[in-house]
């Protein structure tokens, strides 16, 4: 009964957004009648764009962001930010900080996504393979996901021998220079790849790929032998293998990931770790049959 209660809620308030994205359309006219369009040349409309911005915003920072810290960093006036961020307070999606009236993300996005992840089966499949294999291999083990964007860690488990926590759950890796980034966008579709590889790829270290023709290949190479590496190209002294877990038709919804110290990331190393992480992502698949 209180999840339906909950639900209801949501749904009310998901209808209080559709009402802003009338709003908001009537408000971007008023302040540049030349250029402002709600609904893009993809056929998305603006508003709810701008709405999911704040989101993706909120949840790629340690802390809770004030109004306009968020206009900045999308670009968007902070009235206009202002209204959205009310509405999706109304939604719970996103809430003030009681000391600092800076915005975080809210439990409505938990019960939003409470069915995906209970189909996904993170609690009874991938959290005891992901401490099965943190065990054997003494490591970091993770699970992450593909977020359109970056590859984002849902739930992550320190081995025996893990000299410090690098995949804490939320952190988000770009898919140009992670073993799990680019495993996950290895498998995505070839439009997806070109618009990445096209795309501004930072330069992090002396080991990040930058060139597109460079990262094509290691994206070929990665989806062709079934796992990616990376080889301190985020951060010199963190390396990490990676592969990919399918739903039950078989579409990649994950990936495996074991994160190691460089300087433990040996030829024979790697080729323990990659065997296990492999077969912890096959076994994961299997199991979702």
């Amino acid at each position: 009964m209180l999840r339906m209660t909950q639900h209801r809620c949501i749904i009310r308030d998901c209808h209080a957004l559709a009402d802003h994205v009338k709003r908001d359309r009537e408000c971007a006219l008023i302040e540049n009648p030349a250029t402002s369009r709600i609904e893009t040349r993809s056929g998305t409309v603006g508003a709810v764009e701008h709405a999911i911005a704040i989101l993706h915003c909120l949840s790629g920072s340690p802390e809770p962001l004030g109004i306009n810290e968020i206009a900045r960093r999308i670009g968007l006036h902070k009235s206009s930010i202002s209204r959205l961020v009310a509405t999706l307070v109304a939604a719970r999606l996103v809430e003030r900080d009681t000391a600092s009236a800076r915005i975080k993300l809210g439990p409505g996005l938990v019960l939003l996504a409470a069915p995906v992840l209970a189909e996904l089966h993170i609690k009874d499949l991938v959290r005891p393979a992901l401490e099965d294999l943190a065990v054997r291999s003494g490591e970091t083990a993770s699970y992450n996901m593909w977020d359109g964007r970056e590859a984002v860690t849902i739930e992550q488990v320190p081995g025996p021998g893990a000299v410090r926590i690098f995949s804490e759950p939320g952190r988000r890796d770009p898919g140009h220079c992670t073993a799990c980034g680019k495993i996950l966008l290895a498998h995505e579709p070839e439009d997806v790849i070109e618009a990445h590889c096209a795309g501004a790829l930072e330069r992090f270290n002396e080991r990040t790929i930058t060139d597109p023709a460079a990262l094509r290949l290691e994206l070929a190479t990665s989806r062709q032998r079934g796992y990616a590496l990376n080889f301190g190209e985020l951060d010199s002294e963190i390396s990490a293998i990676s592969a990919v877990s399918h739903d039950a038709q078989g579409k990649v919804v994950g990936s495996i990931t074991v994160t190691v110290p460089s300087y433990r990331f040996t030829q024979e190393r790697q080729e323990d770790l990659i065997a296990m992480v492999v077969e912890t992502a096959r076994r994961v698949s299997r199991r979702r049959d």
